[in-house]
């Protein structure tokens, strides 16, 4: 039923990553319930829609919540789903088996480094779009819920293969987000409390994936806010930042979030605080934070991982 409010077009129809030709005429379009597959199983394209698991449900045991989510759960054409099935997403090189109407292709994966078999390629225009649900799906299920996740092409459990980092971060660059996500983003928000940071930041792939900075900023941070010394000490399940270097007020405020946006610590700091300070961990689940210096000048966001 999201669908009806995540998933559709400005006209009114589906929005199919896999049929759908932005800018363009597709072959088809489906109804939003009128069109969704029962129990039929059709030999072409265009015969009706069903749920696709962008990262597949057998790499996790079909387990939730994973299998509901709807940041990984998107509504595809029938036929183009189930020939993609379990296949990594790739880069196709040579000659396609399967070449689907809107230009999305099934054949060798030729990107560097990704192992020998095929994949699935899909258009440019959604390259973007799937290499931020990845990122999001890497970051969100990176606590408890990461034994859930087995070993395939594109990952170790959760976390990226080398090959992957490479080519869902240049996917990510070249397909910048677009109106469409931040719709879906918000709308998902109203249905599951959460967001997919990588659409609301989408530095943060960089800070976290590449060489990027950790900052959300449009300036340069300032040499003297670089001072502020974070340590994260698992062993006693703490945090601790010091900034003695910092000159007097410098430092205005800090901020913890998890990776679903949510605030799990924050404070002012004062000119008269003690330049330093220790923030417990010890009921946080593991996994990737994001620790946000305010100054007076600007703002720095720095990643920190609780083991």
């Amino acid at each position: 039923n999201a669908y009806y409010t995540t998933d559709v077009k400005p006209n009114g129809k589906l929005w199919d990553m896999y049929s759908d030709i932005p800018g363009g005429t597709p072959a088809y379009e489906y109804t939003i319930g009128a069109d969704q597959c029962g129990s039929t199983s059709p030999s072409a394209e265009g015969g009706c829609y069903n749920r696709e698991h962008t990262w597949p449900q057998s790499k996790f045991a079909s387990d939730t919540p994973m299998q509901n989510d709807l940041f990984i759960v998107i509504p595809t054409d029938y036929y183009v789903n189930n020939l993609r099935g379990n296949l990594p997403y790739g880069k196709v090189g040579g000659t396609p088996t399967h070449v689907f109407t809107n230009g999305g292709k099934i054949g060798g994966n030729g990107y560097a480094g990704a192992p020998s078999g095929s994949c699935f390629e899909p258009i440019d225009s959604f390259k973007g779009d799937l290499a931020r649900t990845y990122f999001y799906i890497a970051t969100c299920y990176y606590g408890a819920d990461s034994t859930k996740f087995t070993n395939w092409e594109m990952a170790t459990g959760i976390s990226f293969k080398p090959w992957a980092i490479a080519m869902l971060l240049e996917w990510h660059h070249n397909d910048p987000v677009s109106a469409k996500e931040i719709n879906r983003n918000n709308k998902a928000y109203l249905r599951q409390n959460n967001r997919n940071p990588f659409i609301d930041y989408p530095e943060y792939a960089d800070c976290i994936w590449g060489s990027g900075p950790c900052t959300n900023a449009v300036d340069d941070v300032p040499a003297a806010q670089q001072s502020v010394t974070v340590i994260t000490n698992d062993a006693a399940q703490a945090i601790t930042l010091d900034w003695h270097t910092l000159n007097t007020g410098e430092l205005t405020g800090i901020s913890l979030y998890n990776l679903n946006g949510q605030v799990v610590y924050t404070t002012r700091v004062a000119e008269n605080n003690t330049p330093a300070l220790s923030i417990s961990t010890a009921t946080m689940a593991k996994g990737i934070y994001l620790l946000r210096l305010n100054s007076l000048h600007n703002a720095e966001v720095r990643k920190i991982v609780v083991q």
